[in-house]
Protein backbone atom coordinates (compact mmCIF):
# COMPACT_ATOMS: atom_id res chain seq x y z
CA UNK A 1 0.00 0.00 0.00
CA UNK A 2 1.25 3.29 -1.33
CA UNK A 3 1.21 5.90 2.05
CA UNK A 4 -0.70 9.01 0.36
CA UNK A 5 -0.59 12.34 2.43
CA UNK A 6 -3.61 14.00 4.14
CA UNK A 7 -3.77 17.77 4.01
CA UNK A 8 -6.43 20.17 5.38
CA UNK A 9 -6.11 24.00 3.87
CA UNK A 10 -7.49 26.95 6.01
CA UNK A 11 -10.66 26.71 7.41
CA UNK A 12 -11.73 22.69 6.17
CA UNK A 13 -13.71 20.39 8.31
CA UNK A 14 -13.06 15.81 7.15
CA UNK A 15 -13.51 13.22 9.14
CA UNK A 16 -11.22 10.72 8.67
CA UNK A 17 -13.21 7.47 8.03
CA UNK A 18 -12.60 3.71 6.60
CA UNK A 19 -16.67 4.65 5.31
CA UNK A 20 -14.94 7.86 3.33
CA UNK A 21 -14.59 7.45 -0.65
CA UNK A 22 -11.43 9.74 -0.58
CA UNK A 23 -9.90 7.62 1.99
CA UNK A 24 -11.02 3.86 1.09
CA UNK A 25 -7.17 3.14 -0.09
CA UNK A 26 -5.72 4.28 3.01
CA UNK A 27 -7.39 1.66 5.67
CA UNK A 28 -6.43 -2.28 6.58
CA UNK A 29 -8.71 -4.03 8.32
CA UNK A 30 -7.76 -6.40 10.72
CA UNK A 31 -9.44 -9.55 12.46
CA UNK A 32 -7.13 -10.10 15.26
CA UNK A 33 -7.38 -13.70 16.88
CA UNK A 34 -5.38 -12.87 20.25
CA UNK A 35 -4.68 -10.27 22.75
CA UNK A 36 -1.14 -10.30 21.79
CA UNK A 37 -2.08 -9.64 18.27
CA UNK A 38 -3.83 -6.70 19.75
CA UNK A 39 -1.00 -5.48 21.56
CA UNK A 40 1.20 -5.51 18.68
CA UNK A 41 -1.21 -3.80 17.09
CA UNK A 42 -2.56 -1.25 19.05
CA UNK A 43 -0.48 -0.90 22.17
CA UNK A 44 3.10 0.83 23.10
CA UNK A 45 5.67 -0.46 21.08
CA UNK A 46 8.56 -2.42 23.74
CA UNK A 47 10.44 0.82 23.52
CA UNK A 48 7.69 2.94 24.50
CA UNK A 49 6.62 0.79 26.99
CA UNK A 50 10.41 0.37 28.73
CA UNK A 51 10.35 4.75 28.49
CA UNK A 52 6.91 4.95 30.62
CA UNK A 53 8.02 2.57 33.20
CA UNK A 54 11.43 3.73 33.48
CA UNK A 55 9.62 7.21 34.03
CA UNK A 56 7.61 6.36 36.58
CA UNK A 57 4.64 5.12 34.92
CA UNK A 58 3.06 8.63 34.76
CA UNK A 59 0.84 7.39 31.75
CA UNK A 60 1.11 3.35 32.25
CA UNK A 61 -2.55 3.51 30.41
CA UNK A 62 -5.41 1.81 32.45
CA UNK A 63 -5.02 -0.55 35.55
CA UNK A 64 -6.29 -4.24 35.82
CA UNK A 65 -9.32 -4.51 37.92
CA UNK A 66 -9.66 -6.35 41.37
CA UNK A 67 -11.40 -8.90 40.35
CA UNK A 68 -11.05 -11.52 37.44
CA UNK A 69 -13.67 -13.90 35.37
CA UNK A 70 -13.16 -17.17 34.05
CA UNK A 71 -13.24 -17.93 30.43
CA UNK A 72 -16.45 -19.55 30.74
CA UNK A 73 -18.37 -17.11 32.51
CA UNK A 74 -17.96 -14.59 28.57
CA UNK A 75 -20.63 -16.82 27.27
CA UNK A 76 -22.63 -18.00 30.58
CA UNK A 77 -26.49 -18.84 29.83
CA UNK A 78 -26.85 -16.36 33.62
CA UNK A 79 -27.23 -12.86 32.25
CA UNK A 80 -25.68 -11.17 35.23
CA UNK A 81 -22.63 -13.92 35.24
CA UNK A 82 -21.71 -13.10 31.77
CA UNK A 83 -22.47 -8.84 31.76
CA UNK A 84 -19.92 -8.85 34.57
CA UNK A 85 -17.18 -11.34 33.25
CA UNK A 86 -17.63 -9.42 30.20
CA UNK A 87 -16.91 -6.50 31.74
CA UNK A 88 -13.92 -7.33 33.98
CA UNK A 89 -12.92 -8.90 30.88
CA UNK A 90 -12.46 -5.61 29.46
CA UNK A 91 -10.83 -3.89 31.92
CA UNK A 92 -8.31 -6.27 32.12
CA UNK A 93 -7.90 -6.89 28.26
CA UNK A 94 -7.47 -3.09 27.73
CA UNK A 95 -4.52 -3.13 30.88
CA UNK A 96 -2.64 -5.96 29.09
CA UNK A 97 -3.09 -3.79 25.56
CA UNK A 98 -2.32 -0.34 26.47
CA UNK A 99 -0.68 -0.42 29.69
CA UNK A 100 2.92 -0.53 29.68
CA UNK A 101 3.18 -3.64 31.99
CA UNK A 102 1.12 -6.40 30.37
CA UNK A 103 2.87 -8.80 32.65
CA UNK A 104 0.60 -8.28 35.25
CA UNK A 105 -2.56 -9.95 33.37
CA UNK A 106 -0.90 -12.00 30.67
CA UNK A 107 -2.16 -15.26 32.72
CA UNK A 108 -5.76 -14.05 31.63
CA UNK A 109 -4.89 -14.52 28.14
CA UNK A 110 -7.31 -17.47 27.57
CA UNK A 111 -10.39 -15.03 28.51
CA UNK A 112 -9.15 -12.33 26.53
CA UNK A 113 -8.73 -14.57 23.29
CA UNK A 114 -11.86 -15.93 24.07
CA UNK A 115 -13.75 -11.91 24.28
CA UNK A 116 -12.63 -11.15 21.25
CA UNK A 117 -14.00 -14.39 19.50
CA UNK A 118 -17.25 -13.75 21.27
CA UNK A 119 -17.15 -9.50 20.00
CA UNK A 120 -15.81 -10.70 16.76
CA UNK A 121 -13.49 -7.56 17.03
CA UNK A 122 -11.98 -5.68 14.06
CA UNK A 123 -9.92 -3.18 14.24
CA UNK A 124 -9.59 -0.44 11.42
CA UNK A 125 -6.07 1.23 10.76
CA UNK A 126 -5.10 4.15 8.94
CA UNK A 127 -1.81 4.52 6.88
CA UNK A 128 -0.86 7.81 5.89
CA UNK A 129 2.55 9.62 4.97
CA UNK A 130 2.18 13.18 6.54
CA UNK A 131 -0.89 14.54 7.59
CA UNK A 132 -0.59 18.68 7.75
CA UNK A 133 -3.67 21.10 9.00
CA UNK A 134 -3.95 24.20 8.81
CA UNK A 135 -4.98 26.99 10.54
CA UNK A 136 -8.83 26.99 11.08
CA UNK A 137 -9.04 23.68 9.77
CA UNK A 138 -10.02 20.61 11.76
CA UNK A 139 -9.61 16.94 11.24
CA UNK A 140 -12.29 14.26 12.69
CA UNK A 141 -10.60 10.61 13.74
CA UNK A 142 -13.82 9.27 13.78
CA UNK A 143 -14.50 6.25 16.10
CA UNK A 144 -14.70 3.77 13.85
CA UNK A 145 -10.55 4.51 13.36
CA UNK A 146 -8.78 2.26 15.83
CA UNK A 147 -5.45 2.95 15.12
CA UNK A 148 -3.58 5.92 13.03
CA UNK A 149 0.47 4.87 11.71
CA UNK A 150 1.87 7.89 9.99
CA UNK A 151 5.39 9.92 9.06
CA UNK A 152 4.76 13.49 10.52
CA UNK A 153 2.00 15.29 11.59
CA UNK A 154 1.86 19.25 11.56
CA UNK A 155 -0.75 21.24 13.02
CA UNK A 156 -0.52 24.57 12.64
CA UNK A 157 -1.35 27.34 14.97
CA UNK A 158 -5.25 27.43 14.68
CA UNK A 159 -5.62 23.86 13.14
CA UNK A 160 -6.97 21.10 15.49
CA UNK A 161 -7.32 17.31 15.72
CA UNK A 162 -10.42 15.86 17.21
CA UNK A 163 -10.68 11.95 17.76
CA UNK A 164 -13.98 10.45 18.68
CA UNK A 165 -13.15 8.06 21.26
CA UNK A 166 -9.63 7.45 22.16
CA UNK A 167 -6.89 6.20 19.53
CA UNK A 168 -3.39 4.78 18.95
CA UNK A 169 -0.98 6.83 16.90
CA UNK A 170 2.45 5.81 15.88
CA UNK A 171 4.34 8.77 14.03
CA UNK A 172 7.61 10.05 13.21
CA UNK A 173 7.41 13.71 14.39
CA UNK A 174 4.55 16.09 15.86
CA UNK A 175 5.39 19.72 14.71
CA UNK A 176 3.93 22.62 15.07
CA UNK A 177 2.71 25.37 17.74
CA UNK A 178 -0.68 22.95 19.04
CA UNK A 179 -0.01 20.20 21.23
CA UNK A 180 -3.63 18.81 20.76
CA UNK A 181 -1.46 15.19 20.47
CA UNK A 182 -0.21 15.32 24.00
CA UNK A 183 -0.97 11.51 24.65
CA UNK A 184 2.19 10.31 22.81
CA UNK A 185 4.87 9.10 24.20
CA UNK A 186 8.06 9.70 22.32
CA UNK A 187 10.16 7.07 22.14
CA UNK A 188 10.94 6.38 18.13
CA UNK A 189 7.58 5.22 17.66
CA UNK A 190 4.96 7.37 18.98
CA UNK A 191 1.86 5.80 21.04
CA UNK A 192 -1.18 6.78 22.72
CA UNK A 193 -1.57 4.61 26.11
CA UNK A 194 -5.14 5.21 25.99
CA UNK A 195 -7.94 2.88 25.74
CA UNK A 196 -9.72 2.13 22.70
CA UNK A 197 -13.08 0.39 22.55
CA UNK A 198 -12.46 -2.43 20.32
CA UNK A 199 -15.64 -3.90 21.10
CA UNK A 200 -18.05 -3.06 23.87
CA UNK A 201 -18.46 -4.87 27.17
Amino acid sequence: MAAQDLTLEEGESFTLSPDSHRMKGVYTRENPRSAVEVRKILGLSAESAKAVHEAGGCCSGPHPPAASAAADDLESEDPETRAMARRVTYQAFNAFVYGSSPSRVAHLEPAFDRYLAVNQAVLNIAHLNDIEVFDGATLTISAATHAVYANKVIIHRTGRIVCIGAKTWRIASLEGRRRDLSQFVDSGALASATVAKIAKP
